[in-house]
C-alpha cells in the first residue's frame, strides 16, 4: 500500500441562495487537515481531522467534527499490524444526520446502521496478510484477522436496543483487482459479533469495495 506523507489541508466556503433555487440561505463550510509520520522500521502514522456545517441566521446549525489516526506496522516481508481510531461528533441533528454504526459503518460483526446518535467512536485492530497468489494475473490476493470496537450513542434519537459498546472478531479475504484504473479492492468478511442481543444473526457476512486493503 501507499499513502501520502506530509501535511494536507482544505478549506470550502459556500453560500445557498434563494434567488437561485435554495429554499432558504444558509452558509455552508468544511476544513480538513491531515499530516502523516514515518516512524522507525517503516512504521507509519496517519492523522486526519476535519470540520463542516451550516451557519444561518440562526446562528450555527448543523455541525459535524470528525478525528482519526492510522497506523501501520509491517513485521515482516507478507504482514503487518493494522490499528485505527476514529471519533466523531454531531451537533444540532436531526433524523438524517444521526452517526451510525455496524456493517459498512465499522462492527462488521453487527448488521448495517445497528447503532445510532450524535456520538461515534471505533477502534479497529487488524493482522493482514498479503501473498503471492497472483491468479490469471489479474488479481492480487490478501487477507485480514480482525477486531472491532465502537459505539454510537447520546441525543433524542440514539439506539434503545443494545446501546452500549459493542464489539466483534473476524477474518476475512482481500482481492485487488490489478488490471482495475483505481485499484478497487474486494472486501469479503465473515464477523462474529462478542456481546449481540438475540434478534441478530451470530455470524455477519459483508461484501464491499474499497479504495484500500
Amino acid at each position: 500500500e501507499y499513502f501520502a506523507l506530509g501535511f494536507q489541508s482544505s478549506l470550502q466556503l459556500g453560500r445557498s441562495l434563494i434567488a437561485l433555487g435554495s429554499s432558504r440561505e444558509v452558509w455552508l463550510y468544511s476544513g480538513k487537515v491531515g499530516n502523516g509520520f514515518e516512524l522507525g522500521s517503516n512504521h507509519t502514522l496517519l492523522m486526519s481531522g476535519s470540520i463542516s456545517g451550516l451557519y444561518g441566521n440562526d446562528g450555527g446549525e448543523h455541525q459535524l467534527l470528525s478525528g482519526s489516526a492510522r497506523y501501520y506496522a509491517p513485521h515482516s516481508k507478507r504482514a503487518l499490524f493494522f490499528a485505527g481510531i476514529s471519533g466523531d461528533m454531531v451537533r444540532n441533528s436531526d433524523i438524517t444526520d444521526l452517526l451510525q454504526l455496524g456493517g459498512d459503518n465499522g462492527l462488521r460483526g453487527y448488521p448495517l446502521r445497528y447503532q445510532s446518535g450524535e456520538q461515534r467512536a471505533l477502534l479497529t485492530l487488524e493482522e493482514r496478510v498479503y501473498t503471492d497468489w497472483y491468479p490469471l494475473r489479474l488479481f492480487r490476493v490478501g487477507g485480514a484477522v480482525f477486531f472491532d470496537v465502537g459505539r454510537a450513542w447520546g441525543g433524542e434519537n440514539q439506539s434503545t436496543v443494545n446501546p452500549g459498546w459493542l464489539s466483534d472478531v473476524g477474518l476475512g479475504l482481500r482481492i485487488l483487482s490489478a488490471r482495475a484504473a483505481f485499484g478497487n479492492v474486494w472486501h469479503a468478511d465473515i464477523a462474529f459479533p462478542l456481546n449481540a442481543d438475540p434478534s441478530i444473526d451470530s455470524v455477519q457476512f459483508l461484501f464491499k469495495t474499497k479504495f484500500s486493503f
